[in-house]
């Protein structure tokens, strides 16, 4: 059997295309493990497993190559038709065994139901093969949630994976243990392996894994029996775990967007927890574009790949060509604190980042005041406290970069994404100082008017943007490097997160100035000034609204 090359076209028969897309990129030298200290991330902790000098991964002759980082798939009929063709090359080579392992959602539904009506065609397929034993492919199909449940033992009866795959049992506790799943597969046949065949185990799921603590342990473990992983699953959230799955409920037809964990695109958090100031997007859910770090570090290092599957209604903004350029770093966490540790500039960015996550910034401080003369101090006292917490943190986080920045070090940056972090970190940073500082200012000179002024001539106060700067020369200096770093981040990273959240921050100014305006005091209920009676305010029985019947939303 002589296999195609991987192309964009669909044909009638799968076999015949074998991929919808270009093949995976391999790199054939084994990566080796540097000697450093652990790392501790925010939401999980990835247990380090032993060191061992120059340790290639390998069993006797078998070397465990290099996958693919992240392949994009626009619908489930492409991912199978990918999957497909990494079964038929390994068919070339050996006896396989196939481990279907399906993400036992509720919310994955339709994605099984595609599966399987396109596989029911491949199995069609496979079997009119001249060449093939007609055990030499054999599969098993595995469903997991919080427990994995084996559904079908290895058959070569293809019709049996097609139907358990369409019957798979919904797993309703909206745990997904995906990493335990794996294991637990590979000891359940590693029989088969010992006999000579090889294995192979396809991750089918829409969400990145609750169990990540056992990436490093289930890695080795594949490492060691040389099992390839191929996993079809969602985009990452940019510097999130937490993100969102666009759920039809079959009760009414309409659309909730449900939490899911759709996992870090980073080992550890790379982005700092620093709200916008003033009306606007947040962009807290912003999608990353690429793999999650976990179950892609598993794919890549087990020699398979991962395959990006998200819905229309889930999917990044961000091109995947684009963010090639920007790739995460999927090597283990003693490796990626090795890359940090040579690095001044990327230490910088995550000592800063860290400094966010232990004591996270306070968003916008009041802008409308309705002061008295008796009050007004007061009020103004109460809206510094804001400025006062946050400029405590942002001096600490700002105090990482040194007095002056570190240009030269990050002309010598080799990472187009660390770059990016460097400039949108650092002018984050300045410009929310900026705003702290002049924010203060203001205040300051407010605090300056007489209970007279303001109870005769200034009660509205308004606080808003401007270009005008007033607390200093230190400040201007601030200011202009602020946005010369932001500016630059817009320019250099077109098309990305780091762009989008650039803009957000420029999208004010730095500075403020005030509205002023008087408004005379509403006159007490009962008497007007000249002693007539004056209108009460209408009151009305408060009224029940009718909401309709409670919906009751499951969990993904």
């Amino acid at each position: 059997m002589t296999l195609a090359e991987p192309n964009e076209t669909e044909a009638e028969s799968v076999l015949s295309a074998l991929a919808m897309a270009t093949a995976i990129e391999v790199n054939d030298v084994p990566e080796v493990e540097a000697d450093v200290e652990p790392l501790t991330m925010e939401e999980h902790t990835i247990e380090i497993p032993p060191i061992i000098e120059n340790r290639a991964f390998q069993q006797s002759d078998i070397v465990v190559t290099i996958g693919s980082v992240g392949e994009e798939v626009e619908h489930v009929e492409g991912a199978v038709d990918r999957i497909t063709y990494e079964i038929a090359t390994n068919l070339e080579r050996s006896d396989v065994l196939v481990v279907w392992l399906m993400d036992a959602s509720i919310s994955l539904a339709d994605d099984r139901e595609a599966v399987a009506d396109r596989l029911e065609r491949v199995y069609r397929e496979i079997d009119q093969f001249d060449n093939l034993r007609d055990d030499a492919l054999l599969s098993a199909v595995v469903s997991y949630g919080k427990t994995a449940q084996d559904l079908v033992a290895p058959t070569s009866d293809g019709a049996s994976v097609v139907k358990a795959i369409r019957n798979v049992p919904v797993d309703d506790s909206g745990i997904e243990n995906v990493f335990q799943a794996v294991e637990a597969s590979i000891k359940q046949y590693r029989v088969h392996i010992r006999d000579g065949r090889k294995m192979m185990i396809i991750v089918w799921t829409d969400e990145s894994g609750d169990d990540v603590a056992m990436l490093e342990d289930t890695v080795q473990m594949c490492q060691r029996l040389a099992v390839p992983v191929f996993t079809v699953g969602p985009s990452s959230m940019f510097g999130r775990e937490i993100g969102t799955h666009s759920y039809t409920l079959p009760e009414n037809g309409k659309v909730y967007q449900l939490p899911v964990t759709r996992g870090p695109d980073t080992l550890r958090p790379e982005r700092m927890r620093a709200p916008f100031w003033f009306g606007g997007p947040q962009l807290a859910n912003l999608r990353a574009g690429v793999a999650p770090y976990a179950l892609t570090r598993l794919s890549r290092e087990s020699g398979g790949a991962y395959f990006i599957n998200d819905r229309e209604a889930d999917r990044a903004p961000f091109a995947l060509g684009t963010m090639r350029n920007y790739m995460p770093d999927y090597s283990s966490p003693q490796e990626y604190m090795a890359h940090v540790r040579g690095s001044r500039l990327r230490q910088a960015v995550l000592q800063a980042v860290d400094a966010t996550l232990e004591r996270p910034l306070k968003g916008t401080p009041e802008l409308q005041f309705a002061p008295t003369g008796a009050n007004f101090q007061q009020q103004l006292r109460e809206a510094q406290q804001t400025v006062a917490y946050n400029t405590l943190i942002l001096t600490r986080a700002l105090s990482f970069f040194g007095d002056k920045g570190m240009e030269a070090a990050y002309q010598s940056e080799s990472s187009a994404c660390w770059r990016a972090w460097y400039d949108l970190t650092y002018g984050r940073l300045l410009a929310m100082q900026v705003r702290c500082n002049e924010y203060n200012w203001t205040c300051a000179e407010m605090k300056g008017k007489g209970s007279e002024f303001v109870d005769k001539q200034s009660n509205r106060w308004r606080f808003k943007p401007s270009t005008r700067i007033t607390s200093g020369t230190a400040t201007e200096r601030a200011t202009a490097e602020a946005i010369r770093l932001l500016e630059r981040c817009v320019s250099n990273n077109p098309g990305t997160p780091w762009e989008q959240l650039a803009k957000r921050e420029l999208l004010h100014p730095l500075g403020f100035e005030i509205d002023e305006a008087y408004v005379p005091p509403v006159e007490r209920e009962g008497m007007s000034g000249n002693g007539n009676p004056t209108l009460g305010r209408r009151t009305e029985k408060a009224r029940k609204l009718n909401r309709g019947p409670k919906v009751k939303l499951p969990k993904l």
